[in-house]
């Protein structure tokens, strides 16, 4: 089927509300577990997005902070993991809601949260979801970010680690960011690399494919082979796995900008299969497609001369 924004978005009030008790049943039964990654750093899964922990003597410092629905979840995980010692520092590696749950309550709490000035402008603003033609209400202020930043990016110390946070340009949103553990040689990078499932693009939030190919190239620069990887949902992965997704993105966006310089429409690109034969597969490539072909509008300066 191709995927365009006609798709039918419901089936009717009956199948909303068997899926709203589904969601209910789910977040009753979450299982989140902790995985240690060091004697001081964890990784928090099955609350929400993956969430990385690290112990000191001043309290916790999270990297995102799971979904509302799972806060419970993550904060007994927190519990035995840091014994009792409160969050005192969150970053945020982007906007989203399964990484962005526990803001409210962590910020209530006294927690000093850090993330781009994009995502802050989002958490804090009425945002207008495409794919559901609706809006998600601003956050209350407490989940806001108190510290933000632009370009570049920061240094900070917390529990005997260096920590490096910097902006990773238009990868999935307009306000992603990675964080880099270097003693713990731990990088996490949220939606801004996938190996796990389909990269997704949010190309009404800014995120595109050029800006993701970047992004990717950046990663690849922190840290060594024996780097451990988390991104927002599944196990640690390598280097040498996000270099897969880089090389398949590469030769994708050659393909497309080719395509567009040939008038071809979101439909003859679906059609056409534009992603087979790359070095990794995707789920549901269609809507792959009509992201990414969105997204690319948006920069036609840089795809070529020739586009108008």
């Amino acid at each position: 089927m191709v995927f365009n924004r006609r798709r039918v978005l419901g089936a009717g009030v009956g199948a909303l509300a068997g899926l709203s008790l589904l969601r209910q049943t789910q977040a009753a039964t979450v299982r989140a577990t902790t995985t240690a990654m060091g004697d001081r750093l964890a990784l928090i899964s099955g609350a929400g997005g993956n969430v990385v922990a690290l112990r000191g003597n001043e309290g916790l410092l999270l990297v995102d902070a799971g979904a509302a629905a799972h806060t419970r979840a993550l904060q007994a995980q927190l519990k035995s993991f840091g014994g009792g010692k409160a969050v005192r520092t969150l970053i945020n590696t982007h906007w989203h809601a399964e990484h962005t749950g526990g803001n409210d309550v962590f910020g209530k709490g006294g927690a000093q949260i850090i993330a781009h000035a994009k995502a802050r402008q989002r958490l804090a603003t009425d945002q207008y979801l495409p794919a559901e033609d609706r809006y998600l209400k601003a956050r209350r202020p407490e989940a806001w970010p108190s510290k933000v930043f632009y370009l570049g990016s920061e240094q900070l110390e917390f529990g005997g680690e260096n920590i490096e946070y910097g902006y990773l340009l238009e990868a999935h949103t307009d306000g992603d960011l990675y964080v880099y553990f270097r003693e713990s040689n731990v990088l996490v990078v949220g939606d801004a690399a996938a190996p796990h499932g389909d990269p997704v693009l949010a190309w009404f939030e800014g995120g595109w494919l050029g800006g993701r190919i970047d992004a990717l190239a950046k990663l690849l620069t922190i840290g060594n082979e024996q780097t451990r990887i988390v991104t927002a949902t599944g196990a640690p992965v390598s280097h040498a796995e996000l270099k897969v997704e880089r090389d398949a993105l590469e030769t994708l966006f050659t393909r497309m900008s080719e395509a567009l310089r040939k008038g071809l429409t979101t439909e003859d690109m679906q059609q056409a299969k534009i992603t087979d034969g790359l070095p990794r597969t995707w789920a549901d490539p269609d809507k792959f497609v009509y992201d990414a072909h969105k997204g690319m509008w948006a920069h036609h300066n840089k795809l070529s001369h020739q586009i108008v």
